[in-house]
């Protein structure tokens, strides 16, 4: 940085944020980063005691968290939790999945489920964010989570790398 620039104010305060898959990996850092930097988090994973403990050591550190359990394969329940919210200003759409298969191995179930998860889920969630927040007039971010494995691709993963490169 130039000796005369100023670093941007990455103060979140008084901002909600919403992050799926939060109860661990990227998506558990991307909470306590999005808190320590004073937005309201709300937590969702489908595992609520992921999310529950992500959220009371985010309020031990003086953050405001919330953590509740929501499939987001589950369009209707991600819209009913939006919708009784106040708009969020952030949106990190990182919950995801992979089942290792070689390609001739991979079922239509596998396919399903790592689709459905990974980009369906991902769309719907951030229409129904993005349609709130254009409801509220609140303009904000949506982070889209993804992997470089969309651009080398691996042996065992043809269908979470074929995605990706969808993204």
């Amino acid at each position: 940085m130039e000796e005369n620039q100023v670093a941007p104010n990455f103060r979140l305060d008084g901002k909600r944020a919403l992050v799926t898959g939060a109860g661990r990996g990227l998506g558990l850092a991307a909470a306590h980063a999005l808190a320590h930097f004073g937005a309201e988090v709300v937590l969702a994973a489908r595992t609520l005691s992921e999310v529950e403990a992500a959220a009371a050591n985010i309020t031990r550190a003086g953050g405001q968290a919330e953590a509740i359990a929501l499939d987001i394969r589950d369009v209707s329940a991600v819209s009913e939790a939006v919708s009784h919210r106040p708009a969020f200003h952030v949106l990190v759409n990182n919950a995801g999945m992979n089942r290792t298969n070689p390609f001739l191995d991979v079922t239509r179930a596998d396919f399903d489920d790592i689709i459905g998860l990974n980009l369906r889920a991902s769309f719907f969630v951030a229409q129904i964010v993005a349609r709130r927040m254009v409801e509220q007039g609140v303009g904000g971010s949506i982070i889209n989570m993804s992997s470089q494995m969309g651009h080398v691709g691996a042996a065992t993963r043809s269908v979470y790398c074929a995605q990706l490169e969808a993204q």
